[in-house]
């Protein structure tokens, strides 16, 4: 057996793990299993869609300890990618600001003496993180872990760190974000990133521009320097929102070291974690925000099922029930008095239950949200990225109801619901061939269903009776001699029939 792999499963039974899981206890276990699962941790911490609240709060403390590469490796690492390092760089400071288990980042001079950033991978990082989560995954299998475990879903759970994991190793997807993200906010004279010098970068290492300027937890530096913090915060919801609805492109991990003010800019570093919305779901999104705001819980529900997976079957009048429960009892309150860690932790809590996954893009929008919205409560306790969000799409809908193209979308649908009306009846009699050729069936959903279909069926059974009653009395009406007393029988049976039925069903409570 793998020697790191013996590690990793004596550390899981030296705390036990088989007697059960506690969020204390998952929090000592990565801390002791190393640098790895304490990145596992930290990515982890963020996701409210997997876990319970009591284990995000336990794992959002956990802390790096990674320590720092000397600078001889750094060297060697810097020379395997320019070959003589000196070539590109003017200077290199020996004392990184910044370590963690990935990276480590360094300030440098270019021969033109303008001051930059360089974010160096150490060395066989990709390998060992993998090699770590692959062997974790064999120890949850050969100590049968989720036979024991049933608060989380280990395999599940390893899968979806794996390709996370993938994600942050890959520098050039990196380089790709900041780009794209520069691009996206040129036209926006207050939120930036920093310049990346494509030219300079590697698969070892990203070179962009350094910033001089206040991280965004930093309040008394901000305030020192003259700025507001409730513009601060205000502008970071509005720009937030922006770029999820809007650019489909956002940051999705915005928490306080990923942030600066410089220049009356706020600055997003760390791109190594982007969220892509495609344009369904963000116009999924904005209806789904509207019905929430109307409290139209059965629009609700379809919009949900419209951006999940479904893993088993949906009991819908159960599911519309739990949807209005929860709007009712979030409604009595205005936007910015609703706690959004808590409204997603009960929505993903019913989702699972229901056996709905989101789409991965919304979900890490969702993670995005509640971790800048802590940002902003440190900023502003008055400010609620929610109620940004609903005034938001209530402004997008007035704009959208006066656009050209809006107008134009409406003159369509009137003359394609016209063109509708005139071919329903071919459609009514083609529908109703289909079902008498069983091409098409029904499914409908009673609760208690067994009792009412059996209810359905008696009622059918009598009204086909009833109708061949009052058939057989009107022939009665146009016959002579030995056929009238033949239907006379008939009528007064079935007539006879139908009372005794009527009157049991009275008995049991009708229908």
């Amino acid at each position: 057996m793998n020697g790191r792999l013996k590690e990793i499963i004596h550390i899981l039974r030296e705390n036990k793990i088989t007697d059960g899981i506690t969020p204390q206890k998952l929090c000592k276990i990565f801390e002791e299993l190393g640098p790895t699962f304490i990145k596992v941790g930290q990515i982890l911490s963020t996701r409210i869609d997997l876990l319970p609240q009591d284990y995000i709060q336990e794992l959002s403390k956990l802390r790096s300890s990674t320590l720092p590469l000397s600078f001889s490796e750094i060297e060697n690492i810097l020379n395997r990618c320019y070959q003589d390092y000196h070539s590109v760089f003017k200077s290199i400071d020996a004392t990184p600001i910044g370590s963690a288990s990935i990276a480590q980042v360094h300030i440098a001079n270019l021969l033109n003496g303008e001051k930059v950033v360089v974010k160096i991978k150490r060395p066989n990082i990709d390998e060992i993180m993998k090699s770590d989560i692959q062997l974790f995954q064999q120890a949850v299998s050969i100590l049968h872990l989720n036979s024991f475990i049933k608060v989380i879903d280990f395999n599940a759970l390893l899968e979806e760190l794996y390709n996370t994991t993938l994600q942050e190793l890959d520098f050039k997807n990196e380089v790709t974000n900041l780009v794209q993200f520069y691009h996206n906010s040129l036209s926006i004279n207050y939120i930036s990133s920093p310049k990346v010098y494509v030219d300079l970068c590697t698969e070892e290492t990203i070179v962009m521009e350094y910033i001089d300027g206040i991280f965004i937890h930093h309040r008394d530096k901000l305030l020192e320097e003259g700025y507001s913090l409730e513009n601060i915060a205000l502008l970071l919801s509005e720009n937030y929102i922006h770029q999820a609805l809007d650019d489909g492109f956002f940051h999705a991990d915005p928490h306080p070291d990923n942030i600066m003010v410089s220049n009356d800019k706020i600055i997003y570093i760390d791109l190594g974690m982007m969220g892509e919305l495609s344009k369904k779901n963000r116009d999924l999104l904005k209806e789904c925000m509207k019905a929430i705001i109307e409290a139209n819980y059965l629009e609700v529900t379809r919009i949900l099922i419209d951006m999940c997976t479904v893993t088993k079957e949906i009991d819908h009048m159960k599911l519309q029930s739990e949807i209005r429960r929860i709007l009712i009892r979030y409604g009595s309150a205005s936007l910015n008095e609703i706690n959004i860690m808590k409204f997603s932790h009960e929505a993903f809590s019913l989702l699972r239950e229901f056996g709905l996954i989101l789409d991965h893009d919304i979900t890490m929008l969702v993670r995005g949200i509640c971790i800048i919205e802590s940002v902003l409560e440190d900023l502003d306790p008055n400010l609620n990225l929610l109620e940004v969000l609903g005034n938001k799409i209530k402004n997008d809908s007035i704009t959208n109801v006066l656009s050209i193209s809006s107008l134009k979308k409406v003159g369509q649908n009137i003359v394609n619901s016209t063109s509708g009306l005139l071919r329903l009846p071919g459609e009514v009699s083609n529908l109703i061939t289909s079902i008498s050729n069983g091409e098409i069936k029904f499914k409908v959903e009673f609760s208690d269903s067994a009792n009412h279909v059996d209810k359905i069926e008696k009622l059918l059974h009598e009204l086909i009776l009833t109708i061949l009653d009052s058939v057989l009395i009107v022939c009665l009406c146009f016959s002579e001699g030995i056929q009238k007393q033949i239907l006379f029988f008939f009528v007064v049976c079935l007539s006879i029939w139908l009372l005794i039925h009527i009157i049991l069903d009275h008995i049991h409570n009708g229908y």
